[in-house]
């Protein structure tokens, strides 16, 4: 018996091209001009790895994200989709398929592509057009704001579900009521909230402020109000996560296996592969990135190199080494440590300059402050009830 450990993939990125068609200002990849499309073949060998080094069982999730998935054609689209069906098939897998879209480029053909292959859609859009067009705009500073709902309209004739991440920048503090309710009337069945990140080439965050946790905190208070008294049509992922994160018992399972985002900090949980064929893992936000002494966090290409096999070359033992030491020094000194088990390392290097580091602005927005709202409203309840 091999005594090499067995690794689960979780979440297979898939960059089918680096360009977006739209220049968001906050944006954090830095080739988004760059107009090459992901291959038939790199495709064919990213699964053929994958199934070589038992990375999964039975299903295997990919996301299409890292540009803009439709500024390809729909065409060659589909024909990447009946390449990993075949692929698919010939190994006895199932694949879910996701695709992450500003919705500019939704028209009828490419909802047709969403429900032939079962695709689960998520829009990205910033709230009500005041507050979207701000930062989500073209490359010569237009709005987006009408065409992305147009986008939406179109998912909704088609009976599509979809749901939303919207970053969160400083300019939507001021405006709680307003942002959740245009997710709320515009029937997203779900809404994710990212906060607007330093990462890769966005090197600054307009949350950087001062007063920045405050005002953040009264927003997330306002938003989780209205989510609470709203009928519950519409989910707010933050809440949702923090509200299971507080009933498990951690106790009961390993860690890693039971905290949200786990696959974050294990290797090849995560393995994100961009239209060169070249691969990193952790979080999905370090592929495209420039760092010469990380080699880019670049950790292999897939038409040189399988998945297990790159874990032994020294880019990834170091990366491996320095997330870890920055995990164990979260267990040490964090008292949420049992709910996002370390951090995203993304984020930790961009803001802290080191994988090898513990709290960002990502931890205290995203996981620490939706946590205490929640738990706080427990209490009160059950304090109430007594």
């Amino acid at each position: 018996m091999s005594q090499i450990p067995r690794y689960e993939l979780d979440l297979l990125v898939l960059q089918p091209t680096p360009f977006c068609n739209i220049d968001c200002k906050y944006c954090y990849l830095p080739d988004r001009h760059l107009k090459k499309k992901l291959s038939s073949e790199t495709i064919t060998r990213t699964i053929d790895n994958i199934v070589k080094d038992n990375l999964v069982d039975k299903t295997l999730s990919i996301v299409w994200h890292a540009g803009e998935p439709l500024a390809i054609s729909i065409d060659y689209f589909e024909f990447l989709l009946i390449t990993i069906q075949n692929s698919a098939e010939e190994h006895s897998l199932e694949i879910a398929h996701s695709i992450q879209t500003n919705g500019m480029l939704i028209n009828d053909e490419w909802c047709r592509i969403i429900k032939t292959y079962g695709i689960s859609i998520g829009l990205s859009i910033d709230g009500p057009s005041f507050l979207h067009d701000i930062n989500r705009v073209t490359r010569k500073g237009k709005g987006t704001h009408e065409a992305a709902m147009k986008g939406a309209l179109m998912l909704q004739k088609h009976n599509i579900p979809y749901h939303a991440i919207a970053v969160i920048t400083e300019n939507a503090l001021e405006y709680p009521d307003a942002f959740f309710q245009f997710f709320y009337d515009n029937n997203f069945f779900l809404l994710g909230m990212n906060i607007e990140e330093i990462e890769g080439c966005n090197i600054s965050s307009s949350l950087e402020s001062n007063d920045a946790d405050l005002r953040v905190r009264k927003f997330l208070e306002r938003i989780f109000k209205l989510y609470k008294n709203s009928d519950g049509r519409m989910k707010v992922r933050e809440f949702s996560n923090a509200a299971r994160s507080i009933l498990r018992r951690p106790d009961v399972f390993d860690i890693r296996d039971a905290i949200s985002g786990s696959h974050q900090i294990s290797p090849l949980g995560i393995i994100s592969v961009d239209c060169d064929g070249n691969f990193s893992s952790f979080s999905p936000e370090l592929i495209g990135q420039k760092n010469e002494s990380y080699s880019n966090f670049i950790l292999g290409n897939v038409h040189e190199i399988g998945f297990l096999s790159s874990m032994e070359t020294p880019i990834f033992k170091r990366i491996t080494n320095e997330i870890e030491s920055g995990i164990a020094q979260c267990e040490k000194t964090c008292s949420y440590f049992s709910v996002c088990g370390g951090g995203a390392p993304s984020n930790k290097f961009f803001e802290n300059g080191t994988f090898d580091s513990t709290e960002t602005m990502f931890c205290r927005h995203s996981v620490q402050k939706p946590l205490d709202i929640v738990l706080e409203d427990i209490e009160n309840s059950l304090h109430i009830k007594n």
